[in-house]
């Protein structure tokens, strides 16, 4: 029962702290990565009026066909955007957060039964750290991609890499003290 309700709520709630304090704080640590624009208002507005439903765009679009595509790649600029064109407000906050949680609740529990299932190779509370620390290294890497493959910019797939890594870590760091081997009969 603790293993996969106690364990997995507490790892999601350092998580979500984790989450609060990265994204939330007054520093805004990953935000400095971003580039701003002079008027951020006007800008959303002719953005919405240039992009017609919510959804991801990327110019040049693949649906162009190579050719095209290639044609405007070379010219620039290459831009991603992704727009929901209904706004939102403080009263859709809750909503969100508790959407975020259940999100970091269900990699804690995906989490939990990964370190059950393995349980026997991790004695020591320090492997199983290490082994969680070890998942977030290869999320964490996987999230470089971005930058690579849609030209996302570094800064801010290096700060999304470091979250992820981070929060894989906190994670095991709960969950460890938890999921423990059965002594042995």
């Amino acid at each position: 029962m603790k293993k996969f309700v106690l364990a997995p709520v507490l790892a999601a709630l350092a998580m979500f702290v984790w989450g609060f304090l990265y994204w939330g704080t007054p520093h805004h640590v990953p935000y400095k990565a971003l580039a701003t624009v002079p008027d951020a208002g006007a800008t959303a507005e002719a953005i919405g009026k240039l992009l017609p439903v919510s959804g991801a765009y990327l110019l040049p679009s693949p649906v162009l066909g190579e050719d095209k595509m290639n044609e405007l790649a070379k010219r620039g600029p290459s831009v991603e955007v992704h727009i929901t064109k209904e706004g939102y407000g403080a009263a859709e906050m809750g909503k969100i957060m508790a959407l975020g949680y259940a999100h970091v609740f269900v990699i804690a529990l995906l989490l939990t039964v990964m370190l059950c299932g393995l349980e026997k190779a991790f004695e020591r509370w320090t492997c199983r750290v290490k082994f969680c620390a070890a998942l977030g290294l290869l999320v964490a890497i996987c999230d470089l991609g971005s930058a690579i493959w849609w030209h996302h910019a570094w800064g801010w797939t290096l700060a999304l890499s470091f979250y992820d890594f981070m929060m894989y870590v906190i994670a095991g760091l709960v969950l460890a003290k938890f999921v423990t081997p059965k002594p042995a009969a």
